[in-house]
């Protein structure tokens, strides 16, 4: 998810048809320039080099997202302009098959499984990979990355991810899973206070720090195999021996 505002200008975007590296490409109605959705940069036009602001999003099933935010409004299927089976994911046989993409690779790196489902994060110019095999063993991270501790979080049955600075007024916090509660919500404890926090949401629900929140960061999902080519020095998250 993207700031569509850039230098007092609000842009406006629709989708190209064009690949890049096997990653979907849109264009700006205002300039006509292209950009990789995968990283928010123009890549040719009059806005190339220019990089949209990421800002922090949750990818999830409505199932979860209804128990997390149970006011939230909904546009009707009756007001898309876009006439579509919205119950079925047309691309669901595609998550299962040993096929990537229509371009071969730009690079090869074989240290995860080109359809390795990953979370990215990008961190002052560097990039780092939480692969789904190993955060659904691991649902609950600490970990730190460019001098910046994190917090990653993941419900295996929604395949949710969230990641969050894991600092609050100027204090590291450790968490560890505390259990779940209505509608696959995740619950988590600190150790430094005990308070008890909505892993998803990132926000203290019980204890000294009852009220107060993380601050999320943004994140992507990707297949490695595309992934790699854009972000070629990724670290890859191991968990501990």
């Amino acid at each position: 998810m993207y700031a569509r505002e850039y230098g007092g200008e609000t842009l406006t975007f629709g989708v190209s048809g064009k690949l890049y590296a096997n990653s979907l490409i849109m264009y700006d109605h205002q300039t006509g320039s292209l950009w990789s959705h995968l990283t928010g940069e123009a890549i040719t036009g009059a806005k190339r080099g220019t990089r949209l602001r990421v800002l922090p999003a949750m990818q999830t099933t409505w199932k979860l997202w209804r128990a997390l935010h149970p006011e939230t409004l909904v546009i009707a299927k009756s007001r898309s302009p876009y006439l579509r089976d919205y119950s079925r994911d047309p691309y669901e046989g595609y998550y299962y098959s040993s096929r990537t993409g229509v371009i071969p690779p730009l690079r090869r790196d074989q240290r995860l499984n080109p359809k390795e489902y990953i979370i990215g994060v990008r961190i002052a110019g560097k990039a780092k990979a939480y692969p789904f095999s190993l955060l659904n063993t691991h649902p609950v991270i600490n970990d730190s990355f460019q001098g910046t501790p994190l917090l990653v979080v993941f419900s295996r049955e929604s395949a949710t991810g969230m990641v969050f600075r894991r600092t609050l007024a100027g204090k590291v916090l450790t968490f560890s899973l505390a259990g779940e509660g209505k509608g696959e919500v995740i619950l988590l404890r600190d150790a430094e206070t005990g308070s008890l926090w909505s892993g998803l949401t990132g926000t203290a629900q019980q204890g000294p720090l009852q009220g107060k929140s993380l601050i999320p960061l943004p994140l992507t999902y990707a297949f490695w195999f595309g992934w790699k080519d854009f972000y070629p020095d990724t670290v890859i998250w191991e968990a501990p021996r």
